[in-house]
């Protein structure tokens, strides 16, 4: 399923860098997923890595949010509880977050927080 999603992300990044290409250094993942080993896992946690972080932040405000963050999923794909707690707390602390599912989802979600 994951290899699933990341190709599902590869392509909303490569749309995003072509069609808002002056903002393309401003959508970001963070790389918190994927095997490690147990050192290398210990010291990104104490580097702030947090299991349920949003796949991608578009630092942007806009529409009175800070920034947008998204979560890649499948059709299938459900949040863990981790991604549950971020999406409450970020929303408390008023920035956008959305689920995306398709490339479509991703820019129709775009399009709309980009527009002014």
């Amino acid at each position: 399923m994951k290899g699933l999603e990341d190709r599902l992300q590869i392509g909303c990044v490569r749309w995003f860098s072509l069609a808002y290409g002056s903002y393309a250094r401003l959508l970001h993942h963070s790389p918190n997923g994927g095997h490690r080993n147990v050192l290398e896992a210990a010291k990104f946690k104490q580097m702030g890595v947090r299991a349920g972080f949003p796949d991608l932040c578009l630092l942007v405000p806009r529409k009175g949010y800070h920034a947008l963050f998204i979560e890649m999923k499948t059709r299938a794909g459900k949040q863990s509880e981790h991604q549950k707690e971020y999406h409450a707390e970020l929303e408390r602390q008023g920035y956008k977050y959305a689920i995306c599912r398709s490339v479509e989802d991703f820019i129709k979600m775009v399009e709309e927080y980009m527009e002014e």
